[in-house]
């Protein structure tokens, strides 16, 4: 065999070798497209329940500050009236 031949062999095995690969890649392409969309699925209620369990302690927290500030407007109202 001369080198021509060799190297047009060795092409040719490089060139089917790549294409088996990129045909089943395409395959696998769209099984993980699936499956993100059922990974950002889990990702986002997973953050909406962290977000419920951040903000509820907050708000809470919140609403008892704004009874503090009433009740010590009533005291002072109170207070300015006597």
């Amino acid at each position: 065999m001369n080198k021509e031949s060799m190297y047009f062999l060795l092409a040719a095995a490089v060139l089917s070798v790549s294409i088996t690969f990129t045909g089943c890649s395409k395959q696998k392409e769209e099984q993980v497209v699936e499956e993100k969309g059922s990974i950002e699925k889990m990702t986002d209620e997973a953050a909406d329940k962290a977000v419920k369990k951040i903000r509820t302690p907050i708000d809470k927290a919140q609403g008892t500050s704004n009874l503090g500030d009433e009740r010590l407007n009533e005291m002072d109202n109170a207070l300015q009236k006597q």
